[in-house]
């Protein structure tokens, strides 16, 4: 995949939420820096962006993680956005710009990837599950979820991943542009 058929996609994605999508300029930046990463490490950058839908949305806006304190809730660190990347530490948060985050992330990815092809396999061989499932261990859909997301940005079938209604929604938003003709990757 050409690095112009990217930003094609990773324009395309940041329209599907109610807002104005990215500038050209800024769907250049931010794909160059996904493509960068991914291909340092050895992920699919497709994954990565469809880490990003799942995780930030598409958007910069960091959520914060909070821990109770003595009764109190206290700010201890933030998911940060592109990525949604966990930076426990309020201070460490000013060291991450756009590029530093997708680094991160695909660093953890490659790592993960890494582990699950030798410790994550039944006794034929196989993967016991994706190696996404890592990145937010919390959540038993997520894998599924970026899956899911994945698939109908390369205008695959996405019935058989299981989606929480959120994620549901952002896959008929991207099914609009990317599956029903839309967008082409000669476009």
């Amino acid at each position: 995949m050409t690095l112009a058929m990217f930003t094609r996609m990773v324009c395309l994605s940041s329209g599907v939420f109610g807002r104005p999508a990215w500038d050209d300029a800024r769907c250049a930046e931010q794909a160059s820096y996904m493509a960068e990463a991914a291909e340092r490490h050895g992920i699919d950058p497709v994954l990565m962006l469809s880490l990003n839908v799942v995780e930030c949305d598409m958007h910069t806006r960091d959520n914060p993680i909070y821990q109770e304190v003595k009764g109190r809730k206290k700010l201890v660190g933030f998911d940060a956005c592109p990525m949604g990347v966990r930076i426990i530490g309020v201070e460490k948060l000013e060291r991450y710009d756009d590029r530093k985050l997708y680094e991160l992330a695909a660093t953890r990815l490659e790592r993960w990837k890494r582990w699950c092809a030798k410790q994550h396999r039944d006794r034929r061989g196989r993967p016991l599950h994706s190696f996404l499932k890592h990145y937010n261990e919390g959540n038993t859909l997520y894998a599924d979820q970026v899956l899911a997301v994945a698939a109908v940005i390369r205008r695959r079938p996405t019935a058989r991943y299981q989606v929480s209604e959120r994620i549901a929604e952002i896959v008929r938003r991207l099914s609009r542009v990317f599956v029903r003709g839309w967008w082409s990757p000669n476009s």
